[in-house]
């Protein structure tokens, strides 16, 4: 992610709105979308939490894309959730969104907003950070903090609908530290140094090469090799370097010592971006996010480690963002709503993922 989104929430403009009384709350569904720097996921739920459909397209932020190519991707993953589901029915719908403003105010606004009404959606839309509906997608609590790390890294506040406090996410030229593109840079600056002797050698060198180049042989002569991954690494889009941090992982965990080092400077980086919001009171709900954080490897590990000592609680893990954002759009139908709902969502998003994968 280009990061997770800056702290403002605001509802999308010109969507048509219809009241929402306790018998649509009842009979209608709920929609849930997650528009982020790597894919758009959406999911159709009974206020229940039962899921009944789920889309997925790829990237939808309109700070790296083109509007009519987020607009394109979020069409589509809607479609796709919505399946046989009459759009009339949908009660709620909350978006959680990367690069939110772009969603609420200027000139790309109303074509965004647009993307709901040629939709058929008839009820309101929320557009919400997409840090919101990732702390959304961990607990049915109204507020705590959440942690991301991604693409982009990210530690924020969350209160309702809204960010109230952030750390970091400030995109990965100039912050992100920690993140899935911070380590892809730092392999890809390991790897020059091991080729042209400042460094040491490294199982990242190979790793490195053959995937950023996508050649299976690579090139004999030194000065070759290097021309090579310079050459892939600027013909590419930056955040590209992102998809390398599994390497270091796996290079770190085979015992490669400046992978270890790459990883040790980025768990320290996400502790520090984490500890300087988050509290030490077990009690307040502390959510991981992100697949630095939630897939296994030891990035993820070192840091729930970490930072179950400094909460003094265990840190919980997030479903997939389109998930909370559902949560969010039936628990602002209903208030009262039971936390069994959450349960049900994230157990039946889980189930709906596995099937079409």
């Amino acid at each position: 992610m280009p990061s997770a989104s800056p702290a403002a929430s605001a509802p999308t403009p010109a969507v048509p709105s219809v009241p929402a009384g306790r018998d649509r709350i009842r009979t209608g569904v709920v929609l849930g979308v997650e528009a982020g720097s790597t894919l758009v996921e959406a999911v159709v739920a009974t206020v229940e939490g039962e899921v009944i459909g789920r889309g997925r397209t790829g990237l939808a932020n309109p700070t790296a894309l083109p509007i009519p190519d987020v607009v394109a991707h979020l069409s589509d993953a809607v479609g796709q959730a919505l399946g046989t589901v009459a759009p009339a029915s949908v009660a709620g719908v909350v978006v959680g969104a990367a690069g939110i403003l772009r969603y609420s105010r200027g000139s790309s606004a109303e074509a965004l907003a647009k993307t709901w009404i040629d939709a058929g959606l008839t009820c309101p839309v929320l557009v919400v950070a997409d840090a919101v509906t990732a702390f959304a997608a961990g607990t049915p609590r109204p507020s705590g903090s959440v942690l991301i790390a991604g693409v982009g890294s990210i530690a924020a506040r969350v209160e309702g609908e809204e960010v109230t406090a952030r750390i970091d996410g400030n995109g990965w030229l100039v912050g992100d530290d920690g993140s899935g593109f911070w380590i892809g840079r730092q392999a890809v600056r390991a790897v020059f140094a091991a080729l042209d002797g400042r460094g040491e050698p490294t199982l990242l060198a190979s790793a490195v090469l053959g995937t950023v180049t996508g050649d299976d042989v690579a090139p004999q002569s030194t000065e070759e090799q290097i021309a090579a991954l310079r050459d892939a690494v600027y013909d590419g889009p930056p955040i590209a370097l992102a998809a390398l941090a599994p390497l270091v992982s796996a290079a770190a965990t085979a015992g490669d010592r400046v992978a270890q080092r790459i990883v040790d400077r980025a768990v320290s980086h996400l502790m520090a971006t984490a500890t300087a919001l988050t509290t030490d009171d077990p009690g307040e709900p502390l959510v991981l996010a992100g697949s630095l954080l939630t897939a296994p490897g030891p990035i993820g590990a070192e840091v729930q480690r970490r930072l179950a000592e400094h909460h003094g609680g265990t840190p919980l893990f997030a479903a997939p963002g389109a998930v909370g954002a559902a949560w969010l759009a039936a628990r602002m139908l209903d208030p009262e709503i039971d936390a069994a709902v959450h349960e049900r969502l994230a157990a039946g998003a889980g189930a709906v993922a596995g099937a079409v994968e």
